[in-house]
């Protein structure tokens, strides 16, 4: 069974990788891989605790990814919902410009609702875009710690 545990380990390497690689569902493809190494060994190891808790911690790091950019949004002061618009205008941003059209797209939709909201206010609403920037782009590095936490202590579960 170690080259299935060698397998499951180069997996959770990759999908650790992945996290900085936009629409890869990163933790939810961990958390599969977890449970798929599992049902291999006939749930034997890791042991069931330990199995549950990286598929939690798995999970959780998708949450973050998702809701980072939204969370850090609201903290900044902008709207739910410029967040969410910037962040669909920076994914069509995306297909065009590649990683810096997310981000353009994202900054500027924020920028342009928040000086729409408060026109007189040009460093609030470059605050408030830099602040969306960076959540997203931080929700990516968590979710790769997470994710990194959680293939060494499957590596250390199953060697």
């Amino acid at each position: 069974m170690a080259s299935a545990a060698a397998i499951a380990i180069a997996l959770l390497v990759v999908w650790t990788g992945s996290s900085f690689v936009p629409f890869v569902p990163s933790g939810i493809l961990a958390a599969l891989t977890l449970i798929g190494y599992a049902y291999t060994t006939g749930f034997a190891e890791p042991s069931v605790v330990a199995l549950l808790a990286l598929v939690l911690v798995s999970l959780l790091a998708s949450a973050v990814e998702l809701l980072s950019g939204a969370v850090s949004g609201r903290l900044g002061g902008a709207s739910t919902r410029s967040v969410a618009v910037g962040t669909l205008v920076g994914v069509a941003l995306l297909f065009v410009m590649g990683p810096i059209g997310l981000v353009a797209g994202l900054s500027g939709t924020v920028f342009l609702a928040s000086l729409a909201e408060d026109s007189d206010d040009l460093r609030l609403a470059v605050r408030r875009s830099l602040i969306a920037v960076i959540g997203v782009l931080s929700g990516s590095f968590v979710q790769a710690v997470l994710l990194g936490s959680v293939t060494a202590a499957f590596a250390f579960a199953v060697w």
